[in-house]
């Protein structure tokens, strides 16, 4: 809903909030669909190995997602019980910024969160990764431009760099 009300602070016409809900169901829906074609090709070699690689190096790893299709889409990348938690639009309230899918990610994996690093692609998420204490790793997007993240990262195999 929060980036829906983002699309229409841009429209001529003001909606209800009834209309508001449809919209989103609408999206929510297509996009459903497409993840349906979605397989394990679509996740690069390069975050696999780097994944893999994490995980013998002792690592616990967590997603920390807002969005409700979390566990649909790493089913379809075979990525379903990879995770040592997951953290998504089902477990919080509030969407980054707000640190709560992080704090929750870190909860769920009985870590502190100074022990964390959270690696994000939009300055959203840094500031949510900063307000939680963790270290902010920015891979992408306006993420590497907000002068906020801890370490820009020119790829996902560079964790293995950084951490």
């Amino acid at each position: 809903m929060a980036s829906l009300e983002i699309v229409l602070e841009k429209a001529d016409k003001i909606y209800t909030q009834e209309e508001k809900e449809a919209f989103a169901e609408e999206k929510n829906n297509l996009y459903k669909e497409l993840l349906k074609d979605m397989t394990e090709t679509d996740l690069s070699e390069e975050v696999r190995t780097t994944l893999e690689e994490l995980r013998n190096r002792g690592y616990k790893l967590s997603i920390g997602s807002s969005s409700k299709n979390t566990k649909f889409i790493l089913g379809q990348l075979g990525l379903g019980d990879f995770f040592d938690a997951i953290a998504d639009g089902t477990d919080i309230t509030n969407s980054k910024p707000d640190p709560e899918v992080f704090l929750k990610s870190a909860e769920k994996l009985g870590a502190a969160p100074s022990e964390c690093a959270v690696v994000e692609d939009a300055k959203a998420g840094i500031q949510a990764a900063r307000a939680a204490g963790m270290t902010a790793l920015a891979l992408f997007g306006d993420a590497k431009e907000c002068g906020m993240e801890d370490y820009n990262l020119n790829g996902f195999a560079d964790l293995l760099n950084v951490l």
